[in-house]
């Protein structure tokens, strides 16, 4: 009886087995105005359409969404604070802000933050 028992019971935990199938990823096109925004804000300058095409594996490149999600990324990430913070860090000033019409002065954040970076790492 304990037998049976145990074997009904195997029986029954191998019927709750999850098929590794059943969730497999659906793969769609690439969103090209997230991938600006995501070049952007890593510090990238504008990619042409090979480089986009081989980084993401999708010949079928949108420039138009990719240059409106490259837009709203430099809106994020070419802000005075936002550079000067990655001066004081010790990161080097991003490519994206270089074709914003303040670049000077975000150069000038980025410097100042550098600057007092390199300043207090003397310190300690």
């Amino acid at each position: 009886m304990k037998r049976l028992t145990s074997i009904v019971f195997l029986f029954l935990l191998s019927g709750c087995q999850i098929d590794p199938y059943t969730h497999a990823p659906t793969w769609t096109s690439t969103d090209w105005y997230d991938a600006g925004i995501e070049d952007a804000i890593s510090g990238y300058a504008v990619k042409d359409n090979e480089m986009l095409a081989e980084n993401y594996n999708d010949p079928d490149v949108d420039r138009g969404e990719y240059l409106k999600g490259y837009v709203e990324g430099q809106r994020k990430i070419c802000q005075r604070d936002f550079v000067y913070a990655r001066g004081l860090a010790g990161k080097t000033f991003p490519l994206s802000c270089d074709t914003v019409e303040n670049v000077s002065e975000l150069h000038s954040a980025w410097q100042k933050g550098e600057n007092e970076g390199v300043g207090s790492i003397r310190l300690n």
